[in-house]
């Protein structure tokens, strides 16, 4: 049976994963509901696993972050006039009866959006939901908290990615699938065996869950992952968007948590483990390994013509988990010795890119 993560306070872990919601959402929010051009009535939060709204110490669960985040944006949804609608869903019936008190006890009368409030299984309330969503193009958030790794198999993955203006975080127990993934039950969900895993590196257990979802797609899409390790097991979180600029705020906030490697809560290449609760996990002397592996396989995808312009380098990078700022050290250095024409660099919206700087190598 899963654990109860409500019955107590929620662990260290959890408020990472929690945090990395909240501040993912308020960097969300604004893009849609404060844009400077508004071309979509509704907008949708999804929460599909939504337990109880709050731990046993009154610390927001999903539901209530939400509401508390919406709070700054009743105005720009009044003045827009826009329909925003928060769908939550718990099936369990004793959690979700709690559910409606909190949540009923925290929104105040006549807020400017709508909540709705369902008991069902994921997998039938999924693809109720589905068919209402792939009907058009609004712009949605959808947060999958499920228990264990069942939920979000090829079929439902498939279905999140085809999904237009929707950016979606789901969560996985990562090392559930590295420890159990040759049982009957796991191949059902997930089609990894052992010899996918590095016996060596169980930290990495994540990164190859990411692997195997990326491998789905087919497509021209953003993910990204972040592990979370709590005790002995790591967990982890999956982001997705069909846009640059999403997968640019995601990484943001993963990188302020972690500035060595922006995809864990600890040191996942020298297996340190953060346990203080601090934002700034490591000491400056570390050896970031997975920058060091970026910055010379970025430089020599320049220097070959692989990346011609300035966008392709920037994507490449938010593809492989790194921000602009990171391109530039190294776009700089290929600019001051020489190697390559000066072109501008830019820290952020690299959507906003126009036309392309084609990148000139010097002999």
């Amino acid at each position: 049976m899963a654990k109860d993560i409500h019955k107590n306070e929620f662990d260290f872990g959890t408020k990472i994963k929690l945090e990395i919601f909240r501040e993912y959402l308020k960097a969300w929010l604004p893009t849609f509901t404060k844009a400077r051009k508004i071309y979509w009535n509704d907008i949708f939060i999804y929460d599909f696993f939504s337990g109880e709204g709050k731990d046993s110490e009154g610390n927001s669960g999903s539901p209530l972050i939400i509401i508390e985040e919406l709070t700054s944006h009743h105005e720009a949804i009044n003045s827009n006039n826009l329909n925003l609608r928060v769908v939550l869903n718990e099936k369990l019936k004793r959690k979700f009866n709690v559910l409606k008190e909190v949540v009923h006890s925290r929104v105040a009368s006549g807020v400017p959006y709508k909540i709705e409030l369902y008991q069902k299984p994921f997998k039938e309330f999924f693809q109720e939901q589905y068919f209402r969503m792939k009907s058009d193009q609004s712009p949605r958030l959808i947060f999958l908290d499920q228990y264990g790794i069942k939920e979000i198999t090829k079929d439902v993955f498939s279905m999140l990615v085809s999904l237009k203006r929707t950016d979606f975080i789901f969560f996985i127990s990562s090392s559930f699938v590295r420890r159990f993934n040759e049982q009957e039950e796991f191949q059902n969900y997930i089609a990894l065996t052992k010899n996918d895993f590095d016996k060596s590196r169980p930290v990495h257990s994540h990164r190859v869950i990411f692997e195997y979802y990326k491998a789905l797609l087919g497509k021209e899409y953003h993910l990204a992952p972040f592990s979370i390790k709590k005790g002995s097991n790591v967990y982890g979180l999956i982001f997705g968007s069909n846009h640059s600029l999403g997968l640019e705020k995601f990484l943001n906030i993963a990188w302020k948590i972690n500035p060595h490697s922006g995809d864990a809560n600890f040191n996942i290449d020298e297996e340190g483990y953060l346990n203080t609760g601090q934002w700034s996990l490591f000491p400056s002397e570390n050896l970031p390994k997975k920058l060091n592996i970026f910055e010379r396989d970025l430089k020599t995808k320049i220097l070959s013509g692989e990346l011609s312009s300035d966008i392709e380098v920037y994507n490449y990078s938010l593809d492989q988990g790194f921000l602009p700022r990171h391109a530039n050290a190294v776009l700089k250095e290929l600019i001051s010795s020489g190697r390559i024409n000066n072109i501008k660099t830019t820290s952020s919206n690299i959507h906003r890119l126009s036309p392309p700087q084609k990148i000139v190598i010097h002999e």
